[in-house]
Order: C-alpha cells, then sequence, then structure tokens
C-alpha cells in the first residue's frame, strides 16, 4: 500500500459511490490503474465494503445515544452478542466498541422515544453479566463517518 492507495481511500470513505473514473480525474491517473488498486485493497480486505449513510432526521429515530456499560465477567463476547441481540421496534444498535478503562463497551444506538430508550436500558440490565449502564444524550454531530455535519 502506498500514498495513492491511501487518496484512494479516504475517496472512497468520503464517497463510496465515486466512480473509478472520477477518482481517476481527482488523483490525475488513469480509470485502469484506479480500478487495478481499488481491487487489489478489496481483495485484501482493506476495503470491506461500501454502505449508505443514512440521514435519521428524516426517520423516526431522531434520538442518538452513547450507552457506557460495564460487564462484570469474563465472556465479554457473549454479553455483547446478547446485547446486539436485543430487538425493540424503534431501537437501532449502530455499534458496539469494546473499551479499555472503567467502563468495558460503549454502544451507539438510535431510539424514536426516551420510552424505547428504557426498554433497551431494562433490557441490558436483564443480562445477568451486565452491572452498570451510563447514557449519554449527544445533541449534535460535528464530524461522523468521515462526514463533517452530518
Amino acid at each position: 500500500m502506498d500514498e495513492l492507495d491511501i487518496k484512494i481511500l479516504k475517496l472512497l470513505e468520503g464517497n463510496g459511490r465515486l466512480s473509478h473514473e472520477e477518482i481517476g480525474k481527482l488523483l490525475h491517473i488513469s480509470r485502469p490503474s484506479v480500478h487495478q488498486r481499488v481491487s487489489k485493497l478489496e481483495k485484501s480486505g482493506v476495503i470491506k465494503g461500501y454502505r449508505g449513510i443514512v440521514d435519521w432526521s428524516k426517520l423516526d429515530q431522531k434520538i442518538k445515544v452513547m450507552i457506557s456499560v460495564k460487564v462484570v465477567s469474563q465472556s465479554f463476547r457473549e454479553a455483547a452478542d446478547q446485547i446486539i441481540g436485543i430487538e425493540i421496534p424503534g431501537v437501532s444498535i449502530l455499534e458496539c466498541q469494546r473499551m479499555a478503562g472503567e467502563w468495558c463497551m460503549l454502544l451507539k444506538v438510535r431510539v424514536a422515544s426516551p420510552e424505547q430508550l428504557t426498554l433497551l436500558l431494562d433490557e441490558i440490565l436483564r443480562i445477568p453479566d451486565i452491572r452498570e449502564t451510563s447514557t449519554t444524550f449527544i445533541l449534535s454531530t460535528i464530524y461522523e463517518d468521515g462526514i463533517r455535519g452530518i
């Protein structure tokens, strides 16, 4: 991987729908060269996939929170799997990160209402290995997923 690959990755991270032609024009290299590099990055697993970026303000799940979770046992993966498996209408668990420090896990969650958040927290706290949670409401997002002002 070289500097040109990094530039291609940054462009794709900002807009995964850029064509090889557009990337080539932006970086002043040929489309076949971009195609070859992107294919190599995909085959090596550096590019894991492409996804759409959702404008959650247009959906019902307008409330975004970060939930810190303390896990008391050594079976972190099992507790994480149980949390990720929780299904409540109007609730989306977007991320689950393992953390170092006081809190073991950090969840990024979208909910439609405070009541649904309460249901989610109740379900999380029913898991035997979970000791405690702390929830932070996000007021606005400055930078996320490589995009400013989401």
